[in-house]
């Protein structure tokens, strides 16, 4: 009996270590791992955030104005319309009509010319295609295609043609411009 007792205790704490001691040791590590990924995932939302406060005051010091005209240059979207009436309040400047105007491709970052643009915040950048037509002499379209230049947009006229009206000094070109949007 001297010898089954230790032996009985020996086998009950063989037991107790593989039945509760040592589950209990390898979840309290899976629970240390986790708890390490959620100090690290706290630290990362603390700097963002401390970036992210440091990145609004710098864009404070902006005045109005400026944020503005950064917005008006490349929209966080795409207003076709709006679009339109400042090509046509540029065009009016010179005593033109914009006819035949057209909307054309929308495009993506799924596009090759667009994929390779990227906005500040890692997005992509989205384009659109407009065509429209002018009637008018050689002098106001450089004037007028001077204005497109300067304008706060980005446009880029990727087609240009005219011809003859039939009317004196009076010629028909079309343009097809692309401007640039914030996806």
């Amino acid at each position: 009996m001297r010898t089954i007792l230790p032996i009985l205790l020996l086998v009950a704490s063989v037991g107790l270590f593989f039945g509760f001691t040592n589950p209990t040791y390898e979840a309290t590590k899976e629970i240390s791992t986790q708890t390490a990924a959620y100090d690290q995932a706290l630290t990362t939302a603390r700097q963002l955030r401390d970036q992210r406060d440091q990145l609004l005051a710098k864009r404070d010091t902006f005045s109005t104005d400026d944020v503005q005209k950064l917005e008006r240059m490349l929209p966080d979207n795409v207003d076709n319309i709006r679009l339109i009436i400042d090509i046509n309040n540029i065009a009016a400047r010179h005593g033109l009509a914009l006819k035949n105007v057209a909307l054309g491709t929308v495009s993506s970052a799924s596009s090759a010319r667009s994929a390779s643009a990227v906005g500040a915040s890692g997005d992509p950048v989205g384009s659109v295609e407009l065509g429209f037509t002018v009637t008018t002499s050689y002098a106001t379209f450089q004037a007028f295609l001077a204005d497109l230049e300067h304008s706060l947009r980005l446009l880029d006229v990727e087609k240009l043609s005219f011809k003859n009206s039939g009317l004196t000094d009076l010629n028909d070109y079309s343009f097809t411009i692309r401007t640039y949007w914030l996806h």
